[in-house]
C-alpha cells in the first residue's frame, strides 16, 4: 500500500512536470489528455489505496478482537506508516523537571530528529480519494474552457492535487506544513492566470490572507514542537508521537500553553474553513477562478483547515478544545451558517451564491467537530466529504451554464429546464444534496454534525439546525428562478449549444454517484472512519453525561444503525 501511495503523490507530479518541460511544443489536445491520463491514473491508485485499507482495517480489527491489549497507542496511529529520519536537532536536552514518556526517556541519550513520515488512516484515505475524483471532473470540466497556456494549467492542476494528497498522508508537523502552503501556490497561478476580469486582485486577495493565518499557525507548531523537544521526546514533530506523549503526560505543557498553542493553530485553520469573519477573501476567489480552481478550491481546500482541527488540535490539545475550542466553535459555526445563507439569500450571480454556501455549510463542520464526541466529529468528517462533492458539484454545473451563455446573472436567465433538461435535472439532484433531502449524503453529515451539538449545547443545535432551513430557502429559490419558469436569455450572443455533452456526464455523473451511495449507505465510510474517531473521543469521553450514543442510534435510522461502539 505504501508503494500506491508514492505512485499516488510522483504520478501527477510527473504528468505536470511533463506538461511544462513541453509547454512550448505542445497542443491543446495533447495537453489535455496528458493531463487527464494523470488524473484517472491517480484515481485508480487512490481506489485501489481505499480498497486495500479496509482489507487491512477488517484484519486489524480481527487481531484487535482476540487481544486482551485494547489501548489504542496513540490518538493519531496511522494503520500503514513510512517512517525515515532526515535531521538530527543536535545539542537539544531535557528541560529541567520535564515530564518524558517512555518512549522518550530512552531517547534521552540520544538528539531529536525530524523525520519523513507519511501514512494513511481512515480519514486520509477518505479525504484522498475525494481529491482524485474531482481531479478527474476538474480536467473534463476545463477541455474546451480553457484555450490559452493549456499545458501550464494543468500543470498546476495536477501538481495542486499532489500537495492536497501530501497534506492528507503527512504525520509529521513538519511535511504537514510544507504542504498545507505548497498548495498555495499552484492554485494562485490558476487563479491569477485563468481566472476572471478581477483575477489579480483576487489572487492576491486569497494569498495574503491565507498565508497571514499559516505564518500564525507556524508559531503553534514551533511551540509544539519545542517543547516536545525540550522533554526530550526521540521524534518531537511527529504527530502520533505528540499525541500519545500529551494524552499520557497532560502535564507537561500548562493550560494557558496549551491555549495559546491552540490559538495560533486556531488562526491559519480558521481562515482556510473560512470561518465568519475571516471568510470575505472566498467570495471573490471564487467568481474570479476557472470552474476548475473553484471545484478544487470548495471541494478540498477548505477541508485542509477543518482536517488542521482534526489532525492538530483536537487529538493533541483536547484541555484548550474542551474550555476554548468548544464554545468558541458553538459560536462561529452557528454565525458562519447563518451569516453565509443570509449572504446567498441576497445574491444575483449563481457563482457569488454557491461560494456562500460553503461559509454555511461548512459551519455544520466546525460545529460536528467540536462537539467533541462520536457524533459530531463523524458528522464533522462526513459533512467535509459531503460538502466537496455536493459544493464541487454545483460548482460544475454553474460553469457548464456559464460556457453556454457566458453570464451567471440571475436576471438575465430563467427557464433554462426548456434548453437545457439534462444540466437542470443534475442542477435539482445535487442542490438536494446540498439541502439534506433525506436518501442523500447531506442529510447523513448534519444530521450527526447537530446531533452532535446537542449533546453539549442543545441550543447551539437548535440554532444550527435553521441553516437546514435557509439552504432549502436559498437554493430551491434559486432552482426555480434559473430554470423553471419561461424561458428566458440574453438578447446577445450565439443560442445554438445543445444540452449536456458525454464529457460533461462523465464529470459530474460519478459526484452524484457518490451523493447518492453515501446518503442510501453511510455506512462503509462510518466505519472506515470510526477508529480514528473513537481514538479521539477517548480523550474527551470522561466528560461525558451520560453515555454517548453511536450515530446510529442518535440517528435512529437503518441507514447507520449498524454504527456502534
Amino acid at each position: 500500500m505504501l508503494q500506491l501511495l508514492f505512485l499516488l503523490l510522483l504520478s501527477p507530479l510527473v504528468a505536470g512536470g511533463l506538461l511544462l518541460m513541453f509547454s512550448g511544443v505542445s497542443q491543446q489536445r495533447t495537453a489535455r489528455w496528458i493531463a487527464l491520463a494523470g488524473s484517472l491514473l491517480a484515481l485508480v491508485f487512490s481506489l485501489e489505496i481505499a480498497r486495500e485499507y479496509r482489507q487491512l482495517q477488517a484484519e486489524q480489527q480481527a487481531a484487535a478482537a482476540a487481544s486482551i491489549d485494547t489501548v489504542r497507542p496513540s490518538p493519531i496511529q496511522p494503520r500503514v506508516e513510512f517512517r525515515q529520519p532526515w535531521l538530527s536537532l543536535s545539542g537539544s536536552a531535557a528541560a529541567p523537571g520535564a515530564a518524558t514518556s517512555p518512549n522518550a526517556a530512552a531517547a534521552t541519550a540520544k538528539s531529536p530528529v525530524l523525520e519523513f513520515h507519511f501514512g494513511l488512516d481512515g480519514v486520509s484515505v477518505a479525504m484522498i480519494v475525494l481529491t482524485t475524483l474531482l481531479t478527474v471532473s476538474c480536467v473534463l470540466i476545463s477541455w474546451e474552457s480553457i484555450r490559452e497556456r493549456e499545458s501550464e494549467f494543468y500543470a498546476a492542476l495536477l501538481i495542486l492535487q499532489s500537495g492536497l494528497v501530501g497534506v492528507f498522508c503527512s504525520f509529521d508537523i513538519v511535511m504537514f506544513y510544507v504542504f498545507f502552503e505548497f498548495t498555495l501556490i499552484p492554485l494562485f497561478f490558476i487563479i491569477a492566470i485563468w481566472g476572471g476580469p478581477q483575477r489579480r486582485y483576487a489572487a492576491v486577495k486569497f494569498f495574503l490572507y491565507t498565508l497571514a493565518g499559516s505564518l500564525v499557525t507556524l508559531i503553534g507548531l514551533v511551540i509544539l514542537v519545542t517543547q516536545a523537544a525540550a522533554a526530550g521526546l526521540a521524534s518531537p514533530a511527529s504527530l502520533p508521537d505528540l499525541a500519545a506523549w500529551l494524552r499520557d503526560y497532560p502535564e507537561a505543557m500548562s493550560y494557558k500553553l496549551q491555549v495559546i498553542t491552540f490559538v495560533a493553530l486556531s488562526a491559519g485553520f480558521l481562515i482556510k474553513v473560512p470561518v465568519f469573519p475571516f471568510h470575505t477573501w472566498l467570495p471573490l476567489a471564487h467568481v474570479e477562478a476557472p470552474t476548475a480552481g473553484s471545484v478544487l478550491l470548495a471541494g478540498v481546500l477548505l477541508k485542509l483547515g477543518t482536517y488542521g482541527f482534526l489532525r492538530l488540535c483536537l487529538p493533541i490539545l483536547p484541555e484548550a478544545c474542551l474550555q476554548v475550542g468548544l464554545p468558541a466553535g458553538a459560536i462561529l459555526g452557528v454565525v458562519g451558517i447563518v451569516w453565509g445563507s443570509l449572504c446567498a439569500l441576497v445574491q444575483r450571480d449563481l457563482k457569488k451564491l454557491v461560494a456562500y454556501t460553503s461559509v454555511a455549510h461548512l459551519g455544520f463542520c466546525i460545529l460536528g467537530l467540536f462537539a467533541l464526541n462520536r457524533s459530531g466529529i463523524t458528522g464533522g468528517v462526513l459533512q467535509m466529504i459531503n460538502h466537496g462533492l455536493a459544493t464541487g458539484g454545483l460548482f460544475l454545473l454553474v460553469g457548464m451554464v456559464y460556457e453556454r451563455y457566458h453570464t451567471r446573472m440571475l436576471d438575465d436567465l430563467g427557464g433554462l429546464a426548456n434548453r437545457l433538461p439534462a444540466i437542470a435535472a443534475a442542477m435539482v439532484f445535487i442542490s438536494m444534496a446540498s439541502i439534506g433531502l433525506p436518501g442523500l449524503n447531506g442529510f447523513v453529515g448534519e444530521m450527526l454534525s447537530l446531533a452532535g451539538m446537542f449533546r453539549r449545547h442543545p441550543y447551539v443545535g437548535v440554532a444550527g439546525t435553521t441553516g437546514i432551513i435557509l439552504s432549502a430557502w436559498y437554493l430551491l429559490g434559486m432552482l426555480q428562478h434559473f430554470f423553471f419558469g419561461p424561458l428566458r436569455e440574453p438578447a446577445h450572443g450565439d443560442h445554438s449549444f445543445g444540452d449536456m455533452s458525454l464529457r460533461e456526464l462523465a464529470a459530474i455523473l460519478p459526484l452524484a454517484a457518490a451523493c447518492l451511495w453515501i446518503g442510501v449507505t453511510p455506512q462503509p465510510l462510518i466505519e472506515m472512519i470510526r477508529p480514528d474517531v473513537d481514538a479521539v473521543t477517548q480523550l474527551y469521553a470522561y466528560r461525558e453525561e451520560p453515555a454517548e450514543q453511536t450515530p446510529g442510534e442518535v440517528m435512529a435510522t437503518p441507514l447507520v444503525a449498524e454504527a456502534r461502539r
